[in-house]
């Protein structure tokens, strides 16, 4: 890791807490600041693997666990377009909880809030086989759907497809919840292509 090269960037600090404390902000390289181009480097999909975020990871810990040194956190960063560690990054349940009260009041009233409405279209054709799509929907459309019933589309070979649409009521907890929860979901670099990486983004930044 080019060490003393990053050292010339600036810094940003940041917390995954909500309010901090003394002591709690960490500070990272601010490689966004010119890394525009690196996204030429990141289009061959097969040198990435996806990774699910544990309870309480952050770039650091999984660039030290992964890369072997924290040194790599903006590697996890930027090929996960994660440029606001605070916002982009998962909480852990405790500060997802203190941030929903923050914007709600409390979790009872994020609970009985309806942030969204769905519906969610699931198809079974002849041989048994089942697809599913889920749509965000206004509350016009949600009021016309209250006796929903399978619809059966019969082609001229004569398979059939059953169309069966049901809907829902997403609410602010259970979506700060889901929202939260789809942040887990990363990729990473495979690490034997680092180096190759390190050579090619201090390429793009000199």
């Amino acid at each position: 890791m080019p060490a003393s090269y990053f050292a010339n960037f600036p810094y940003f600090g940041y917390s995954l807490n909500d309010s901090p404390q003394p002591g709690e902000m960490q500070f990272v390289t601010d490689i966004f600041r010119r890394s525009a181009p690196i996204a030429d480097l990141l289009r061959n999909t097969r040198m990435f693997y996806p990774y699910q975020i544990f309870e309480g990871e952050t770039p650091e810990s999984i660039a030290d666990k992964i890369y072997g040194s924290t040194n790599y956190h903006w590697v996890v960063t930027i090929i996960n377009n994660i440029t606001d560690p605070l916002l982009d990054w998962p909480k852990d349940y405790k500060n997802l909880v203190s941030y929903i009260v923050n914007k709600y009041g409390s979790v009872a009233a994020a609970s009985s809030n309806t942030h969204h409405y769905t519906m969610t279209e699931t198809k079974v054709d002849s041989l048994g086989n089942t697809s599913e799509a889920t749509f965000i929907i206004d509350q016009t459309k949600y009021d016309t759907l209250t006796s929903p019933s399978p619809v059966v589309t019969t082609f001229a070979n004569g398979d059939t497809v059953t169309v069966t649409t049901t809907r829902a009521v997403v609410d602010a907890y259970t979506y700060e919840l889901d929202l939260n929860e789809s942040k887990r979901n990363i990729v990473l670099i495979e690490d034997i292509h680092i180096p190759k990486l390190v050579a090619e983004l201090e390429g793009l930044l000199t």
